[in-house]
């Protein structure tokens, strides 16, 4: 079986996405693999083997989607499937969703491409509500042109499709390998951090739209009465300058730590330095509906969670099991940070019960078991199950 991928970003990304893990499991399978991909600086190579992936990489602006750039590569990358299907049949073509090809919604007719298109809706991509409404027009478009549509949650399926019934689950998952529990006291003496303090830790990217303002008032409200608290924020972005800003005019800048942006390769073991992972998300559009990776990775590492009670983090948080769920208000989210540190044992209850509650959304078990079975299936023009 030949599967391709084409989807409007970089291979291998800084960071363990479905897009990064698909490929190079299927690879580890036998399964032969191609991946058309972003190449965004002269340096990367314009075809290269990747862990058994082969890669080819089309030039492309990435710095902003708001522009023609995701629908000029994705035509582009049409081409390619083209050129590759004449030397080497494809048997299946997963795309990612709209918007991240731009108008490229299906293969056009005159360019050869495989039978099979899978069309993989990983979110909505937006909170404006006029795009949040073009998105979900176009996604049903594609939905309907494709062979088969897959999404992470059966809660996004309804959400976004009209026929949400035919949609395969594949979940969001986590690559168990690299997030795993284990001692992160090397970190946490470079963070400056203690073995007496109480680490909560956020990872991700730090735009305005996630409003984690929200995420350093409720630490800030709790650090006042539990001083062992603190908070360590892995990532960058648009939204770094006013957080810190955020913790200084709080006056908790000494117990919030931002590490600013690092390698994937280094973000598992930031994680093992925390002693619960801070799943915040705003509950608002698109955030919502969507499965946090955070919130998978941090239960993989044995760590017990506190997350915003939505539809998204309760696919992975049980509370009180391997974790808290609370409402999106600095408040509630202050008192459980206060629960938390006031509770050494409950910590250690939650922790144990972790990475064993989210074992199904290993990656490598989410492709034998769901993924690799899907495209077996759609191949061999099977109906497909309930």
């Amino acid at each position: 079986m030949h599967v391709c991928y084409l989807y409007h970003k970089e291979y291998p990304q800084n960071n363990a996405t479905a897009t990064n893990e698909f490929p190079r499991i299927l690879s580890s399978l036998g399964v032969d693999v191609t991946v058309i991909a972003a190449r965004t600086a002269p340096a990367q190579p314009a075809r290269e083997v990747v862990d058994g992936v082969n890669v080819h990489r089309i030039p492309t602006d990435k710095s902003t989607r708001k522009s023609i750039e995701p629908t000029r590569f994705g035509y582009r990358g049409l081409q390619k499937i083209d050129e590759l299907c004449r030397a080497d049949p494809i048997d299946v073509l997963h795309m990612l969703g709209f918007p991240n090809l731009g108008l490229v919604l299906h293969p056009v007719p005159w360019l050869d491409a495989p039978e099979n298109v899978v069309v993989d809706i990983r979110g909505i991509g937006t909170s404006s509500k006029l795009l949040n409404w073009i998105s979900r027009v176009a996604l049903n478009v594609q939905a309907t042109l494709a062979d088969n549509v897959n999404t992470l949650d059966r809660v996004m399926a309804e959400s976004v499709l009209l026929d949400d019934a035919a949609a395969e689950i594949v979940p969001l998952g986590a690559d168990f390998e690299r997030f795993r529990p284990g001692d992160g006291s090397e970190i946490r003496r470079s963070l400056g951090l203690s073995s007496t303090d109480v680490v909560f830790g956020y990872t991700g990217v730090l735009n305005e739209s996630r409003a984690l303002d929200r995420m350093v008032e409720a630490f800030a409200a709790a650090h006042e009465t539990h001083p062992q608290s603190k908070l360590v924020v892995v990532g960058d972005g648009n939204a770094r300058t006013d957080l810190e800003r955020t913790a200084a005019r709080l006056g908790c800048s000494d117990a919030v730590i931002f590490t600013g942006e690092i390698a994937f390769a280094d973000v598992p073991e930031h994680v093992r330095a925390f002693d619960v992972g801070f799943a915040y998300i705003p509950d608002r559009r698109p955030y919502r509906i969507q499965p946090p990776l955070k919130t998978v990775e941090f239960l993989a590492s044995g760590l017990p969670t506190l997350a915003t009670d939505t539809p998204g983090n309760r696919r992975f948080v049980q509370q009180g099991e391997n974790g808290l769920l609370c409402s999106d208000s600095k408040a509630a989210y202050a008192d459980a940070i206060r629960e938390l540190v006031d509770s050494p044992t409950k910590r250690e209850t939650l922790s144990a019960n972790a990475r064993a509650s989210v074992r199904e959304y290993d990656y490598t078990h989410i492709v034998e078991s769901r993924l690799l079975p899907l495209y077996e299936r759609i191949v061999a023009d099977e109906p497909s199950s309930p």
